[in-house]
């Protein structure tokens, strides 16, 4: 019933965000901006927001910040390969991980 307002109320979200994008600033190779959109239109959520480094990844240690909006800038990249995933969040728990990105400074 995808069309009662009330079937995604009382569960965490069901869908991944989606149009994972990283946003590159041209000349500035330390800073980018992650960009998704909404699981859904009119879902209240916010979103978890995944990152590591290559040596991070292969020990599994993902680093993790909030965000409540659909975008969040990351600073500070070091020459690197980088990657990311955002997970939808709401107060019933968390909905699926989006796909991985991956990112490579210069």
């Amino acid at each position: 019933d995808k069309d009662s307002p009330t079937a995604n109320q009382n569960q965490p979200p069901k869908n991944k965000p989606h149009n994972f994008t990283v946003v590159a600033m041209e000349g500035c190779h330390s800073f980018i901006i992650l960009d998704w959109a909404r699981p859904l239109k009119d879902d209240m959520v916010s979103y978890m927001v995944y990152s590591a480094s290559y040596d991070d990844v292969l020990n599994n240690r993902w680093s993790s910040r909030a965000s409540t909006g659909t975008h969040l800038p990351v600073e500070n990249l070091k020459p690197n390969s980088y990657y990311f995933k955002v997970q939808a969040k709401n107060v019933f728990g968390l909905g699926p991980v989006s796909d991985t990105l991956t990112y490579v400074t210069e």
